[in-house]
């Protein structure tokens, strides 16, 4: 029951990134040239199971605005493009918040 409830969070909190990030990328897209500062992220990963590193993945690409790039070797470092990052830390720090402890939830 507690694995089903953890699924059901990773699940609701996509719903809201997903609806948060849509909103963001209409703004960005709407919004006046040249204000986007894209960027590409080393996010460090705390999730070490291979199933966990491709959840996480697979979630920062469907949400508008990020896209994975690529895995480090040693599968501790996710590569991710952002659209829009005026501050990298701050945007790996949401990343991580958001998503990835969720994903650690069900997949550690």
């Amino acid at each position: 029951m507690r694995l089903a409830l953890a699924w059901i969070r990773v699940a609701v909190t996509f719903v809201v990134e997903l609806a948060k990030s849509t909103g963001a990328v209409v703004r960005a897209v709407l919004g006046e040239t040249g204000r986007l500062r894209p960027a590409i992220l080393a996010v460090p990963l705390d999730v070490r199971s291979p199933a966990g590193v491709v959840l996480f993945a697979n979630i920062v690409t469907l949400t508008p605005g990020t896209t994975s790039l690529d895995v480090s070797a040693d599968g501790r470092t996710l590569y991710v493009h952002v659209l829009d990052a005026p501050d990298r830390n701050a945007a790996i720090a949401e990343m991580k918040a958001s998503l990835e402890s969720r994903v650690r939830e069900v997949l550690p």
